[in-house]
């Protein structure tokens, strides 16, 4: 009889070869225990719910998440949902439905769907939508990483807005205070950005706070350099704050592209107004264009991705890149 309940520790190792099976073979979470901790283990507790029969002890669905933060009521991010053939054909809703349950979910939005999420989704009676992604090219003669057969780098203007790097979660708390994050839809806490961003085990992310032309600071932006072969890009991985300010830096991102010998600055979000982009210098990746501008680099792939996520209507919900688990390492 499978049963649904959360994950404990000892059921990690089972978990990790069920997603080696199951769900997307060779991956980090399925083969480095300390990787797979760090993003599930909350403390004793462990952010993973599992359809399993403990009588012979086979895995037959898996329903992990992120937690933003410690409230009763906490918003999270799905980030593997996988279900094989079993004798219980609703395993897949019933494990998110037991989720929402233990632990008192407010909202749960994630992005980067699998074709398999995608059908527990709609099952479950959700619509399917898709990020936006934006880019911004360097001016340079070719391009290695993105293949350009349009150029198109829109000319901006110098808003005086700039970066300037910080270094500790204590610098970004002076920028937005924890009751500033408190009011959003996905609300982190800094236990969660401290955790996520300024302590990765892996990655390096940059955190910039956004200066505007009166030297001031309302919002904050991380990013992530990426390399392939010799050649560098940087993707725009989140961002915290004014959301205004992400259409007031292209310049400022122009002279980090040309510090760094990046070839172009992307973006992935959702609840962005597209507006803010295309006023501010970035343009519209089109999935069947010519232009491709790559997402994926462990292995590199050149294609353009789309990044599926349900979209359930609640208006003022911002999520990039950085949210649930499209930014990990593979």
């Amino acid at each position: 009889m499978i049963t649904i309940r959360r994950a404990e520790n000892k059921d990690i190792l089972g978990i990790m070869q069920f997603m080696d099976e199951h769900w997307k073979p060779g991956n980090v979470l399925a083969k480095n225990r300390d990787f797979f901790e760090w993003q599930f283990v909350d403390e004793d507790k462990l952010n993973m719910f599992i359809g399993i029969d403990d009588d012979i002890g086979k895995i037959y669905g898996i329903l992990g998440v992120i937690v933003y933060n410690n409230s009763p009521n906490p918003d999270v991010s799905g980030c593997t949902w996988q279900v094989i053939k079993s004798n219980n054909p609703m395993l897949g809703p019933m494990l998110l439905e037991h989720m929402y349950v233990q632990l008192n979910v407010r909202y749960s939005y994630a992005a980067g769907l699998t074709d398999n999420a995608v059908r527990l989704n709609e099952l479950a009676g959700y619509v399917i939508t898709e990020m936006d992604h934006y880019y911004r090219l360097a001016e340079r003669t070719e391009y290695k990483i993105a293949t350009v057969k349009q150029k198109v780098i829109p000319s901006v203007k110098n808003t005086g807005y700039s970066l300037e790097l910080i270094h500790s979660a204590e610098e970004m708390k002076r920028i937005i205070p924890q009751g500033e994050l408190s009011k959003q839809l996905l609300s982190k806490d800094y236990s969660y950005i401290e955790k996520r961003y300024f302590n990765h085990p892996i990655y390096h992310y940059d955190i910039w706070k956004i200066v505007d032309s009166n030297g001031n600071s309302h919002s904050v932006l991380m990013t992530r350099e990426e390399v392939m072969e010799e050649y560098k890009m940087c993707k725009i991985v989140d961002h915290y704050g004014r959301m205004e300010d992400l259409g007031e830096i292209a310049a400022a991102l122009d002279v980090l592209m040309k510090e760094r010998e990046y070839e172009y600055v992307d973006v992935y979000s959702f609840g962005i107004p597209v507006e803010i982009y295309e006023q501010g210098g970035f343009v519209r990746c089109d999935t069947a264009g010519e232009n491709i501008i790559p997402n994926y680099f462990h292995p590199f792939v050149r294609k353009n991705i789309s990044l599926r996520l349900v979209d359930s209507g609640v208006k003022g919900v911002r999520l990039f890149r950085g949210d649930g688990d499209q930014d990990r390492p593979c």
